[in-house]
């Protein structure tokens, strides 16, 4: 009896390390990056002036696609839209979350929690942030937009990561922010409601983009700009 165990522990693990090479070596076609750029440049009233991101941070970053947009309208803060395309996550091409990388710049996190988004594919949620660098204040609302589905919290992110790994398909998603500053005196939830309101007049345009990459809904330019904005 010790022996048969013996020989069956000894088959589990020689195959689970002959998997383990092979999914180290395995290359998974990753699909074709969406036209980031068709995204619409006038949306509820404002207009949108793309912005190239600076090169140190595009290698950091490591997308496939990214976009970096800021919209503006006459008597309203400006409301910046970035969007990094990832057709798979590899040692130098994650997406950095960012509850690490504001604090990393200098900011920091006074309030974090979740608001819902209305979009033509269904209600999702996102992840709200509010930060400060001592001088300025500024709304955050991102999330992750996968073939599964739209996911908030980075574990979340990752799980979706291994199991498309595990089943040799793309580990595609797309990380969507927006971020908007908060003027002085303004009041901080009349400029997160506006927020709110012109990113679900964003998601169609964003959704028809990313068709066949974005989200169910359940669960380059001429100015310097960097993705911390």
């Amino acid at each position: 009896m010790k022996r048969s165990t013996y020989i069956s522990l000894l088959a589990i693990v020689t195959a689970l390390i002959v998997y383990t090479y092979s999914m180290r070596y395995r290359t998974i076609e990753s699909p074709v990056p969406p036209d980031l750029g068709l995204v619409s440049p006038n949306v509820a009233g404002y207009t949108g002036q793309d912005g190239l991101l600076e090169a140190a941070s595009l290698v950091l970053l490591g997308a496939d696609a990214t976009l970096f947009r800021t919209y503006r309208k006459e008597e309203s803060p400006p409301i910046w839209l970035f969007l990094g395309y990832f057709g798979s996550q590899q040692e130098h091409s994650q997406i950095h979350s960012p509850k690490n990388c504001y604090p990393g710049a200098g900011w920091n996190i006074l309030r974090e929690g979740s608001v819902s988004v209305e979009a033509p594919s269904g209600s999702l949620r996102a992840k709200s942030l509010i930060i400060s660098d001592g001088i300025g204040t500024r709304i955050i609302v991102y999330w992750f937009s996968t073939p599964e589905g739209a996911l908030t919290d980075e574990f979340a992110l990752k799980w979706y990561q291994a199991k498309r790994s595990l089943f040799g398909k793309p580990q595609e998603s797309t990380f969507i922010r927006f971020s908007t500053p908060v003027p002085a005196g303004a009041d901080e939830s009349t400029v997160e409601e506006n927020l709110l309101h012109f990113i679900e007049s964003m998601t169609t345009s964003v959704e028809s983009v990313l068709s066949g990459y974005t989200t169910k809904g359940h669960s380059n330019g001429t100015t310097a700009g960097s993705i911390g904005s």
